[in-house]
């Protein structure tokens, strides 16, 4: 009997080594039977430190423990003393980048009760939302087949500089001072990044592969999840109009709970996909009012300043309207969601009018959104000399049934389309009649000249281009990004 047991303990053994991803961080390490030593959940092994800030580290413990820790990178330790509530806090100064695996040592009477391993100093972006940003680069049943070529994609993730931490789902009615579940830190490899964030990991590998520094990906998004339930209280308290959406869907539970732990922790900015649960938001104006108190909200709560904060246009898909084409509640909201930047700095909208699919909420085309996502930091957040837009919208002028359109300055030189395919045509032109036809659009250089059509009640009053539910298009500029979606009128048509 003796004997089978052991024989049943090995086993298990052997079993629990082969598993993969099977980190339980932070390791704690000779406990001091004297005092009782946490750290918060998000400092881990294998992680990244946001570089050129100064780095915190907290924790609990007795009242009057002394804590002392030790960064590889660092010549002095930091000590500090836990206050009367039993919270530690400490702050290393900031590093610049460095790719080499550094060490964290945290030590309360004189012995080391924490050891991380294997940390890399980049730069940490929060990456949020609802299930566009939740789909992997794999497939992930019913709902998502994975990426395009997945199976490509994933054997080629040997980035062993791109980290990522996936939070665990958490509705909270207050705020967590940390997670409720710990989640793991993962180094970027084929074994795991078939079940990472795709939008997330593609925005993670352009900025890598780019700046040559580490990047740490922190996702936090929840399927099926509105914009009121990710704004924190204050925000909506702090807005008379937002308030009324205390108590909807919710309201900033997964803040609460996936977001509040993190506000201390030194980051570089936000991604954001988020909008499907939305939009049907009536008028879609008070989503824009929504989003941008949440971004007001999540910039102070972190109190870095102005953080970047990039977001998706959601992308276009027929909600199930075949026989009816000219809905445009969607088109409606996605104006809303372009607003969302107007009086805000260091804010930036990826367009995906190019990348949907007529009858899927989850399209396959994740690369086009983390890439599109990347160009828009590696313009505004750090400084590139590159186009980050689609050709822009300005103005147009008209002589008799012709009408051009004009584009802001850069932003359509090279105006082409998808592999030279014939145009979309999906510009349309309203008279003082207000009834929408569509118009015959021919690329001019860096313009477009539209013919509308013979029934049009001249001179043209309004132009409208892709404002419909589901318009796939195809007009693009030299940098292969599409053309944002407008139209010159406030109807309610």
């Amino acid at each position: 009997m003796k004997t089978r047991l052991i024989v049943s303990l090995f086993c298990l053994l052997i079993i629990a080594g082969c598993k993969k991803d099977v980190i339980i961080p932070p390791v704690k390490v000779d406990p001091p039977a004297s005092t009782s030593l946490t750290i918060s959940s998000v400092f881990q092994s294998n992680m990244v430190i946001q570089r050129d800030k100064p780095a915190k580290v907290w924790g609990k413990a007795p009242a009057g423990t002394s804590i002392t820790i030790t960064a590889s990178w660092q010549n002095t330790p930091v000590t500090v003393t836990t206050t009367s509530a039993g919270i530690w806090e400490a702050t290393i100064p900031a590093s610049a980048a460095n790719a080499s695996p550094q060490t964290i040592t945290i030590t309360a009477a004189q012995q080391t009760s924490f050891k991380l391993d294997n940390i890399l100093i980049g730069d940490v972006w929060v990456c949020a939302g609802q299930s566009n940003m939740v789909m992997p680069v794999g497939p992930l049943a019913p709902s998502f087949a994975g990426v395009e070529d997945y199976a490509t994609e994933i054997a080629a993730a040997n980035y062993p500089q791109i980290r990522s931490l996936t939070v665990a789902e958490s509705y909270e009615s207050n705020p967590l001072a940390d997670f409720k579940t710990p989640s793991v830190w993962k180094v970027c490899s084929p074994a795991n990044v078939g079940q990472l964030s795709a939008t997330a990991y593609f925005f993670a590998r352009k900025l890598h592969t780019d700046l040559n520094v580490p990047i740490g990906i922190i996702i936090s998004a929840i399927n099926g999840s509105w914009c009121e339930t990710w704004t924190n209280k204050a925000a909506l308290q702090a807005d008379p109009f937002l308030s009324g959406y205390i108590g909807a869907h919710q309201s900033s539970m997964l803040f609460n709970g996936m977001i509040a732990p993190l506000t201390q922790l030194p980051i570089k900015g936000f991604t954001w996909y988020q909008g499907e649960n939305n939009q049907t938001t009536n008028p879609a104006s008070n989503y824009t009012k929504l989003n941008t108190g949440l971004i007001k909200g999540w910039r102070s709560e972190f109190n870095q300043g102005d953080l970047p904060f990039y977001y998706v246009q959601i992308t276009p898909f027929d909600d199930g309207n075949t026989n009816n084409p000219s809905l445009n509640y969607l088109a409606k909201f996605r104006e809303a969601q372009s607003n969302i930047g107007k009086g805000l700095v260091n804010v930036g909208m990826a367009v995906t009018m190019d990348a949907g699919e007529v009858k899927n909420h989850h399209p396959k085309y994740k690369k086009q959104v983390g890439d599109r996502l990347a160009l828009l930091a590696l313009n505004n957040a750090y400084g590139k000399n590159i186009l980050a837009i689609g050709p822009r919208y300005e103005s147009y002028t008209q002589n008799g049934n012709t009408v051009i359109i004009h584009f802001t300055d850069g932003t359509a030189n090279g105006l082409s389309t998808l592999n030279n395919a014939q145009i979309n045509q999906a510009f349309f032109v309203a008279g003082a009649d207000k009834i929408f036809r569509q118009a015959t659009a021919a690329i001019s250089g860096n313009k477009i000249l539209l013919t509308a059509p013979a029934l049009t009640q001249l001179p043209v009053m309004s132009v409208r281009y892709a404002f419909t539910n589901y318009a796939l298009t195809n007009l693009q500029n030299n940098a292969g990004l599409p053309m944002e979606p407008f139209r010159t009128d406030d109807w309610d048509n």
